[in-house]
């Protein structure tokens, strides 16, 4: 995912406007102008904490006195799935967001890590205008732990933990009245200035970060405001393992149920818009949702056999309708009936349906199944000059090269950047580092019978902050083509994952190999590739 679109736009609006309009202007939404009633009412879901009985109580608000906590819709997280589940929840949180403002709600986006980001916004800028009081104490919360994920809802892979995310989810806008507060008080005195005494939580993950951040709903219930959760736009620190039956939905479920019970209600945000009449916008919001959920960007690699499980949560009544040939699922495609299992490469696409009709939209899933180990080279690349070796810089039409600055022409066993050649943690001693999009040809000799190499991308920016609002860009994908024909390819590669693995059988007679890293389609922001233990194995000579 890409860093947030709005923000250069948002930068260029603040220039034009004076620090002392934003001050006066953003603290308040004005009732007269929105537009809504004065109250409405929501159904507050709670539960028995001992008999879990569901409790229904019709509790009359102001819009023009309740604020909505945004918290941490990032346009990356370590694990794929954890990615993608914050990118589902865009659509349906975007609408509600949108009717909110209308109705006189203060919005409030908290991105808590990546939000200096949006220094020099209007947004964020206004918030250091705020006289911060001492708050009164806070009160006590009486509250068992919440259930616990282990961060990651892909199953055996287990993505490795970094920190790439640099700002929030580029589909949520950023509206001129919004404000981006990071501490609890900052966002009390904004709320107490305003008079604001609710405010609906949404955002991620719902037991860590929602709950728990300075901005999150443990602090502001402390602080005596009147909490409540959106529980269709929320989903819990992840978990996927199903041997055990944990699933990602599943841990949402359980999560969302513990704070009705302990810490605050609940509503579902998007069907009491509709029923307040303020949803006339009937494009479908909620994709069918996977696990793990591998994309044609951030590929789900595997060895072993995968199940995958698809669902619809927010759409009860629907049957899941997929395909794995690439062909647009339909009603009369395979209809889903629980968890089924991936051994092989595949591109999956699900929909959802409801009499006939889509209730979602399509999901499209991708699944890269990884080969066995290559064998040690027996002739190494780093060994031998390449014909004709390329990479970011300028070609002139002698069909010279000058590299970019700060680039290297690649470099043997070392990254690109002269550091020891490093792919998910285990260091090789043997290769060539390069920066994408490269190109390094060779010329095949008759007792070449296989090109063999592990490839990825260098791993080395993890070493700083554990790769702060860079590790999110990395993604090089891999080309081998023999005599102008492409013999193998990677998947695109991302930061930390397991490396491909190469094992190509060269023709006789062939004359040169050339092996590419490509940026992916998307940039070379940090596109530094490895080709790891890459060489070619010898023919056995006769007897």
């Amino acid at each position: 995912m890409s860093g947030n679109p709005e923000r250069g736009r948002l930068i260029a609006r603040g220039k034009a406007l004076t620090a002392l309009f934003f001050t006066a202007t953003l603290f308040a939404a004005d009732p007269s102008a929105a537009d809504g009633p004065r109250t409405i009412e929501l159904p507050l879901q709670t539960r028995d904490p001992n008999t879990d009985t569901v409790v229904v109580t019709p509790t009359r608000i102001d819009p023009s006195k309740t604020g909505i906590v945004v918290v941490d819709m990032w346009n990356y997280h370590w694990c794929k799935t954890a990615t993608e589940r914050v990118a589902a929840m865009v659509p349906r949180m975007e609408r509600c967001l949108t009717e909110a403002r209308q109705m006189g709600m203060k919005v409030f986006l908290c991105p808590t890590d990546a939000v200096d980001q949006y220094a020099g916004t209007p947004q964020r800028e206004a918030v250091f205008a705020v006289p911060i009081r001492p708050i009164p104490a806070l009160r006590k919360i009486e509250c068992p732990s919440p259930p616990q994920g282990g961060g990651c809802a892909c199953g055996r892979e287990k993505c490795p933990g970094n920190y790439g995310w640099d700002a929030m989810h580029p589909g949520l806008s950023i509206h001129a009245d919004d404000l981006m507060p990071n501490s609890l008080e900052t966002l009390y005195w904004i709320c107490k200035d305003a008079g604001i005494e609710n405010l609906i939580f949404m955002g991620v993950h719902t037991q860590v970060c929602l709950l728990g951040k300075s901005v999150g709903l443990r602090n502001m219930k402390s602080a005596g405001f009147n909490c409540i959760l959106a529980r269709d736009l929320t989903d819990a620190h992840p978990d996927y393992d199903p041997a055990r039956g944990l699933t990602p939905d599943g841990l949402t479920a359980a999560t969302v149920a513990h704070f009705e019970k302990y810490l605050c209600p609940t509503i579902n945000m998007y069907e009491e818009m509709k029923r307040l009449g303020r949803r006339q916008d009937e494009a479908l919001a909620d994709p069918v949702r996977l696990a793990p959920w591998g994309t044609p960007m951030r590929p789900h690699l595997f060895e072993e056999p995968i199940t995958v499980l698809l669902s619809a949560p927010w759409q009860p009544n629907a049957t899941i309708h997929y395909t794995t040939d690439g062909k647009e699922p339909t009603i009369g495609s395979t209809r889903y009936g629980g968890p089924f299992v991936i051994d092989k490469t595949t591109r999956l696409r699900a929909q959802a349906f409801e009499t006939g009709r889509p209730v979602c939209t399509e999901t499209v899933g991708y699944f890269a199944k990884l080969g066995p180990t290559p064998p040690t080279p027996d002739v190494h690349i780093g060994d031998l000059k390449p014909i004709r070796s390329v990479g970011p810089g300028h070609s002139p039409s002698d069909d010279s090269h000058r590299f970019s600055p700060n680039v290297n022409p690649p470099q043997k066993d070392r990254t690109n950047e002269g550091k020891e050649l490093r792919l998910r943690g285990k260091t090789h001693e043997r290769g060539m580092g390069v920066r994408a999009p490269n190109q390094m040809i060779f010329e095949v000799k008759p007792e070449y019978e296989r090109f063999v190499a592990l490839a990825g991308v260098d791993e080395r920016i993890l070493d700083v902050s554990n790769g702060t609002n860079l590790a999110m860009y990395p993604s090089v994908a891999f080309r081998v083509f023999i005599d102008g024909k492409l013999a193998s390819e990677s998947p695109v590669m991302r930061i930390a994952v397991e490396p491909w693995r190469f094992d190509v059988r060269i023709p006789e007679g062939a004359k040169i190999i050339s092996l590419c890293a490509t940026d992916a389609g998307d940039g070379n922001k940090q596109d530094l590739a490895n080709w790891a233990n890459a060489g070619f194995t010898l023919r056995k000579k006769a007897d």
